[in-house]
């Protein structure tokens, strides 16, 4: 089975570079209403949805985890839905790469991929386009968390900040101010903006202003009791959501680790040479989009297949794997945590083996 997912995986990648434009092609044929509504951003966006299409059936196929695609696909659900498009005509983009993926692939690579593909169609039609809230009932901080987001939605960076060191002055520990009101308020962005409640602007101004109140913490970050042990969390190559890991490697820094951060999109390269002149105990690495996992399964083999780093012990984390138990182990990893707080109690149980 293995060796079917990998091949039907690489078969889905090769195809990416034609196949999106025959797709479009054949929608056009049914819909020949579609192609006299298309301006030229309508086919160049159509072209890219059916190639993230591809990619992550792709990486779903060859993690043989189909609720990777299927995730995905509510994802896509909740987005198209803000959008003027008839959502009859995402199901028959998908149909499409089902048959055109029949055809073109091995005979048993065709039949797995169409078996992800049509789990992936029920679960596109059965999905509610709404999201529930990431900001819980039973968050602590729930109040100071939707005051916050209000603020930075409304462009007051100063009314947001005040909030956190106000809070912080009150008691609240930086561990509980990451967790309950940084991390919560990351992922409602990305809620409101799938939904089409913010706009990609207020979005990554929300982020940026976060990592910047972020900063204003670090004075109080430091612990005088130091473990002598150092991690590097770092994004993988292509990934662009770096507040994540910036979180981890604050509390790590917190719970005495040496930590080093590398950002967004730091090259396989640069870490396995970053590995070899910091000698650390510790690789976190960190994943948002699931097309990214080849990435982090290439790394991992690279590490274990070195004599200089094979003893480094590595956790990986991210939405993918927040989907299901066992894809951190597919990917060669020695563990995953939900959050940064698990990710040091699971780093300290590695590192005492």
């Amino acid at each position: 089975m293995d060796n079917l997912n990998k091949m039907t995986s690489l078969g889905i990648k090769e195809l990416k570079s034609t196949l999106p434009e025959q797709i479009m092609d054949r929608h056009f044929k049914i819909r020949p209403n579609l192609r006299a509504s298309y301006k030229e951003r309508h086919i160049r966006l159509y072209l890219e949805d059916t190639g993230y299409h591809l990619n992550y059936l792709a990486e779903s196929i060859a993690a043989n985890e189909p609720i990777l695609f299927n995730e995905y696909l509510s994802w896509a659900k909740t987005f198209f839905s803000t959008l003027p498009i008839d959502l009859n005509d995402i199901i028959l983009n998908l149909e499409l790469i089902r048959d055109a993926l029949q055809i073109d692939l091995e005979p048993e690579a065709g039949e797995l991929a169409a078996k992800y593909l049509n789990e992936g169609i029920e679960k596109f039609k059965a999905q509610s386009a709404v999201l529930p809230t990431f900001i819980l009932e039973s968050n602590p901080l729930k109040n100071v968390a939707n005051n916050y987001l209000s603020f930075l939605i409304d462009g007051n960076k100063k009314g947001a900040h005040d909030i956190i060191m106000k809070a912080f002055q009150d008691g609240i520990l930086i561990r509980d101010l990451y967790l309950n009101v940084f991390q919560v308020t990351q992922q409602e962005t990305g809620r409101l903006w799938q939904m089409g409640k913010i706009n990609v602007g207020q979005e990554h101004f929300i982020t940026s202003a976060t990592q910047l109140i972020m900063s204003q913490l670090y004075p109080y970050m430091f612990v005088r009791t130091v473990k002598n042990k150092k991690v590097i969390v770092s994004c993988i190559t292509g990934e662009l959501h770096e507040i994540g890991p910036r979180m981890v490697a604050d509390l790590f820094e917190m719970d005495g680790w040496n930590s080093y951060y590398f950002g967004a999109n730091t090259p396989q390269n640069s870490l396995m040479k970053a590995i070899e002149v910091y000698h650390p105990d510790l690789l976190a690495i960190s994943v948002t989009m699931t097309y990214n996992l080849s990435a982090v399964s290439d790394l991992i083999e690279t590490i274990r297949n070195n004599k200089e780093t094979d003893y480094l012990k590595i956790l990986v984390g991210g939405y993918p794997f927040n989907l299901t138990d066992k894809l951190w182990n597919n990917v060669g990893a020695d563990g995953t945590a939900d959050n940064a707080v698990g990710a040091i109690e699971l780093a300290s149980k590695l590192i005492e083996q």
